[in-house]
C-alpha cells in the first residue's frame, strides 16, 4: 500500500509539473521604451527636439502657441500625397496635446500643421529622421 501511494504521488507531481509550461511568450522581448518629443508650433513653422530618434514607440508632446487652432499630421518625407501615420485634432492656441506613434521603418518623416488653411498653410514644417530600431526594453526598472 505505501509503494502504491508513493507512486501515485509521483506521477502527480510529474502531472502538475508539466501544466502551464509555454516558452513561447516568455522569451519574446519587449517593445523599445517610448522617447518623448516636443513639438512647438507658432504663426511660422513647426519646431521638433530632439530631430533624430531610433525605430520604435514615440510619443510627441505638442505645444501650440500659435494665434490659431492647428492640427499636426505626421507623415512619411517626400509622401506628401500618401496617408499621415497620425493626425491630432485641433489643438486651441496656448494649449498642448499628446500622440504616440510607433515607428517601424528607419526614414525621413515630416511634421506639418493642418491648420484652418489645410495645405495651404504658411506654417513650415519639421522634419525628423528615424534611425535603425532601438534595443529592447528588457533588463530595464519599472517597465510593465
Amino acid at each position: 500500500m505505501c509503494r502504491w501511494t508513493i507512486g501515485m504521488l509521483a506521477v502527480s507531481a510529474l502531472a502538475v509539473s508539466g501544466c502551464g509550461s509555454t516558452s513561447k511568450g516568455a522569451t519574446a522581448p519587449r517593445p523599445p521604451s517610448p522617447v518623448n518629443l516636443t513639438v512647438y508650433i507658432d504663426d511660422s513653422r513647426v519646431s521638433v527636439s530632439p530631430t533624430a530618434v531610433g525605430a520604435g514607440p514615440v510619443a510627441f508632446i505638442i505645444t501650440n502657441q500659435a494665434s490659431q487652432a492647428q492640427s499636426l499630421a505626421v507623415l512619411p518625407a517626400g509622401g506628401a500625397a500618401g496617408q499621415p501615420l497620425v493626425t491630432t485634432g485641433p489643438i486651441n492656441p496656448q494649449a498642448t496635446a499628446q500622440v504616440t506613434v510607433d515607428f517601424s521603418s528607419p526614414g525621413r518623416y515630416s511634421l506639418s500643421t493642418g491648420g484652418d488653411g489645410g495645405p495651404g498653410s504658411t506654417i513650415r514644417a519639421a522634419s525628423i529622421r528615424i534611425g535603425k530600431p532601438r534595443a529592447s526594453s528588457d533588463h530595464q526598472l519599472l517597465q510593465p
